[in-house]
C-alpha cells in the first residue's frame, strides 16, 4: 500500500525547482538544471546505452524530516534496489541552490540511475516516498516528475 504524498506548497515547488542536483561523473561533476539540456547528460546516457535517467534520493520522505540512521538505512535500500535490478548508476547529491542562505537544507546523497522506461521514475517516488525525481532523457533534458499521486 503506497502512502499519498500532500500536495506540495509553493515554496516546496519552488525549492524543487531551484536545488542543485549534481552527479559525481567519472570526467567531473555534473550539474543537472531543471528544464534545461546538458550535453554532458545526453553523453552519459549514450554511454550507458539507455534512453532515461532518473536523479532521486530516498532521504526525507516525502520532504518530511527523519533521523540521519533512518535517512542512511532508506539509501543503502535505494542503492540495494537499484543493484537488484541490474541498474547502471552514478552518485550524485541534491541540495540548496547556491544563492540560498546558510543552512537552507541540507544536501542528501542522491543516484542518478540509467533506465529503459521512464516508469521506473514513478515506481522509485512510490517506493521511496519522494514527492518528486529529476527525469534526463537522450537528448540531455532534464525536467521534474512530480509524483504520480499528485495533480499535473
Amino acid at each position: 500500500m503506497h502512502r499519498h504524498p500532500p500536495a506540495p506548497t509553493p515554496e516546496l515547488i519552488a525549492a524543487y525547482r531551484s536545488a542543485r542536483y549534481r552527479i559525481s561523473a567519472p570526467e567531473g561533476d555534473v550539474l543537472l538544471r531543471v528544464d534545461a539540456i546538458n550535453p554532458c547528460v545526453a553523453a552519459l546516457l549514450a554511454q550507458a546505452n539507455v534512453p532515461w535517467a532518473v536523479f532521486v534520493t530516498a532521504h526525507q520522505p516525502f520532504s518530511h524530516a527523519v533521523s540521519a540512521d533512518e535517512n542512511a538505512a532508506r539509501q543503502a535500500e535505494l542503492l540495494a534496489w537499484a543493484i537488484a535490478r541490474g541498474m547502471a548508476w552514478l552518485s550524485g547529491e541534491g541540495g540548496p541552490p547556491e544563492d540560498a542562505p546558510p543552512n537552507a537544507w541540507s544536501s542528501e546523497p542522491s543516484l542518478l540511475l540509467f533506465i529503459e522506461d521512464p516508469s521506473v521514475a514513478d515506481t522509485l517516488m512510490l517506493t521511496f516516498e519522494q514527492n518528486a525525481v529529476v527525469l534526463c532523457d537522450a537528448h540531455g533534458f532534464c525536467t521534474l516528475r512530480w509524483h504520480p499521486y499528485l495533480p499535473d
